[in-house]
């Protein structure tokens, strides 16, 4: 079987496709990965085909931009920049599935494999990494820019709520989107966040004590767990791990990969560190956002499996992002969230809710905040609260539980066979 695992964005969002590749991989199945073009090489290493979603330079300008984490402009900027490549990567994703044993796994963002999984009848499941992005009116996610449903606010009304996402979601993607599904024959979509999660299967790759399933949800929604891939199989680097036994855990410092824009943070964060007289790690690939010439109780680090750091961390300070928050749920690390856009608010919210951190505001975030912040963070009462959900968190893999799912759906559906209508219109074009 032919499975394709086909995602856009950073680390945090491709390595959990790569992580349930790989565990596809191990299972015998043939497996391709369609992603940005700058994760080739991991994809490879590992054993799978690979095929660009994304140039590299595409790539290079997304992470650029400083728009892609302001809490509003976010959103339209990826709208701009995303919404002229689905018509290429849509034929893209026909080149490989045109099989009749393919299916196809993918990130919401892939709109063009909703596409394909339309005209084409491929099986297929979306990857839902955080619960964020489910709307629902029973228990509202926490959004970006104080957009968060009111809890004040009547049931009834709520659901115009969800109907002014939709709207705003057809005003920045509906041209692109509908002027490929125009010249492929389909009916115009209006509703965007309905459309977008295959009506076959929704794997949530979070547990239930995290985003508990909520009656208003659709229905093909399952929750596997969290996936324990962080981007690679091999160990802490040496020099990391010996920093960390040196001395007192150090705090880590991270704003994710997808981050170029942050070197004030990474000041702020050793001058608090010398406040607090603690021990740091800072985590970028991006060099030139680090300080020149930092202290001996500093150390920069361009890459690590965050799952082997944190357990030998006094506590990690990051945005949010849901692979940073999982990892340091189940490595019983208390957590700093400094919020900035998409799903960051929402997994702030969930973690502070689980008494397992803190979270800044954007007006809150200076050395000082931080230092005050951290004092609390580190209390021994905060590490007894962590450590016991991390041995309670401890079970499945999610890629595992995902894996399984994945296979049930090659195997009990009726895998239609390409249509020669839909071939004989594909080709045409």
């Amino acid at each position: 079987m032919r499975i394709v695992l086909a995602t856009l964005g950073t680390d945090g969002d491709i390595f959990p496709h790569i992580g349930l590749g790989a565990t596809l991989l191990a299972r015998g199945h043939h497996v391709t990965l369609a992603a940005p073009e700058p994760y080739r090489v991991r994809a490879e290493a590992l054993g799978m085909e690979f095929i660009p979603l994304v140039t590299a330079d595409e790539f290079h300008s997304m992470l650029a931009n400083p728009d892609l984490w302001h809490p509003l402009r976010s959103g339209i900027m990826m709208a701009r920049w995303g919404g002229p490549m689905i018509h290429r990567q849509y034929e893209a994703l026909v080149h490989v599935v045109r099989h009749a044993e393919s299916v196809l796994v993918a990130n919401p963002g892939v709109l063009a494999a909703r596409l394909v999984q339309e005209t084409l009848g491929i099986p297929m499941a979306s990857l839902l990494l955080q619960p964020g992005l489910v709307p629902s009116s029973v228990a509202p996610p926490e959004m970006p820019g104080g957009l968060t449903i009111p809890t004040w606010l009547p049931h009834p009304f709520r659901h115009l709520y969800w109907l002014a996402v939709d709207a705003a979601g057809y005003v920045l993607v509906a041209s692109s989107l509908n002027r490929v599904r125009r010249g492929l024959g389909l009916p115009p979509i209006r509703r965007l966040f309905r459309w977008w999660l295959s009506p076959d299967l929704v794997i949530g790759l979070f547990p239930s004590w995290y985003a508990a399933h909520q009656s208003d949800w659709p229905t093909q929604i399952r929750l596997a767990g969290f996936g324990r891939f962080d981007g690679m199989r091999g160990s802490l680097a040496e020099e990391v791990r010996q920093f960390c036994e040196d001395g007192p855990p150090p705090i880590l410092f991270t704003l994710g990969t997808g981050m170029t824009h942050a070197s004030g943070f990474f000041r702020s964060a050793v001058e608090a560190c010398h406040s607090l007289r603690a021990r740091g790690i800072l985590a970028t690939k991006y060099a030139d956002l680090i300080p020149t010439n930092l202290p001996p109780l500093i150390h920069h680090c361009p890459f690590a499996p965050f799952r082997q750091l944190l357990p030998l961390c006094a506590a990690v300070v990051h945005h949010g992002g849901v692979g940073t928050t999982a990892a340091a749920l189940e490595s019983g690390c208390p957590q700093l969230i400094l919020p900035l856009a998409w799903d960051q608010p929402d997994n702030a919210a969930r973690v502070a809710k689980l008494g397992l951190g803190l979270t800044l505001g954007p007006r809150c975030r200076t050395s000082e905040k931080l230092s005050h912040a951290l004092a609390q963070l580190v209390s021994q009462d905060m590490h007894n609260r962590c450590r016991a959900l991390a041995s309670r968190a401890k079970g499945e893999d999610g890629l595992e539980v995902a894996a399984d799912w994945v296979e049930d759906l090659a195997a009990t559906r009726n895998v239609k066979s390409v249509s020669g209508a839909s071939l004989e219109r594909w080709n045409r074009r």
